[in-house]
């Protein structure tokens, strides 16, 4: 029987494959280290098996997955879900809707020694599931969204990705779910965060009044993820709920951010509001900072040079 190769050298051989771009020995390969007993290779394995879409080896993937998962031991076998993580994103890439599967991964934990204090390595496997979930064309709505409610009471990164996995569902029924949540408060304000913006995306004109009361929210971390949602919605209202709270605020840094904020929109009126703020003379650099993404705009990029000339001159 001749020598296993090392590790490194069985990684060396993936990453050649990849570089030929030959897709039936990449086919050949990665068929042949999804049966690897190392996590590493099973990984590197399934990233190339997403990266160059290889249809039709969904068995294969789930071969590997169900072997990593039936180790006695899941931690040694696969440290970290790096493997499982590389198969999930993979199979999500591929767009394998095999709804029962993922509705028990989005359940699994894996608890790994650490310090201070042993750590879960599976959110990315849950996280991977979620968005699975959202995206299945044969499990009903209300199913995806029961089973966000339980994710949803998790660790701060499930609860960000429960809120985004409810979000993607693009379905109207989770409008209220998020707004359930958002009301209900979290501790995290990436959490309200991705709350908010998925109700601007998915319901903006509801929204918007929703999230603007928002800006007066005591928490500063939270203020700052409402101007950024109403920022990135676009659309003249959210514009004008943050004009109002920057008028509103004497607080130097959320002027500065609700002011970045406005910027995002690229809406006229937030194009308008700013250019102001430069013929007045207030606030030059952050204005300036604010409107970069507008200056893709030819005439955007005129009313700023006429204005600094007049600053200038």
């Amino acid at each position: 029987m001749p020598p296993r190769t090392s590790i490194d050298e069985r990684l060396r051989l993936l990453r050649e494959v990849r570089s030929n771009g030959d897709l039936a020995k990449i086919r050949e390969t990665v068929v042949k280290y999804l049966a690897d007993k190392t996590n590493l290779i099973i990984a590197e394995a399934a990233k190339l098996i997403g990266e160059f879409e290889l249809t039709g080896l969904e068995p294969e993937l789930l071969a590997a997955w169900n072997r990593l998962i039936e180790q006695s031991d899941p931690v040694k076998a696969d440290k970290g879900c790096t493997a499982k993580t590389a198969i999930i994103e993979a199979l999500g890439t591929l767009n394998h809707d095999v709804s029962e599967f993922y509705l028990v991964a989005l359940q699994y934990k894996q608890i790994e020694p650490g310090w201070p204090q042993a750590e879960d390595t599976a959110e990315n496997v849950r996280a991977g599931s979620a968005f699975a979930i959202a995206r299945s064309q044969v499990l009903r709505i209300v199913d995806k969204l029961t089973a966000f409610v339980d994710y949803l009471q998790g660790s701060r990164a499930d609860r960000i990705n429960a809120v985004k996995a409810i979000a993607d569902t693009r379905h109207e029924s989770a409008i209220p779910l998020l707004r359930l949540k958002l009301l209900s408060g979290d501790d995290e304000a990436e959490v309200m965060g991705a709350c908010m913006s998925g109700l601007l995306d998915l319901a903006p004109l509801r929204s918007i009044p929703l999230v603007a009361r928002i800006l007066t929210n005591p928490t500063e971390s939270i203020i700052l993820e409402a101007a950024a949602a109403l920022g990135v919605c676009g659309k003249p209202a959210a514009v004008e709920a943050l004009i109002n709270a920057w008028k509103r605020t004497a607080n130097k840094d959320q002027q500065r951010s609700l002011l970045i904020s406005i910027g995002l929109s690229r809406d006229p009126s937030a194009i308008n509001f700013l250019i102001s703020q430069l013929e007045a003379r207030r606030n030059v650099e952050t204005v300036l900072e604010a409107l970069k993404p507008s200056c893709v705009y030819e005439e955007t990029q005129r009313r700023v040079r006429e204005a600094m000339q007049q600053i200038e001159g």
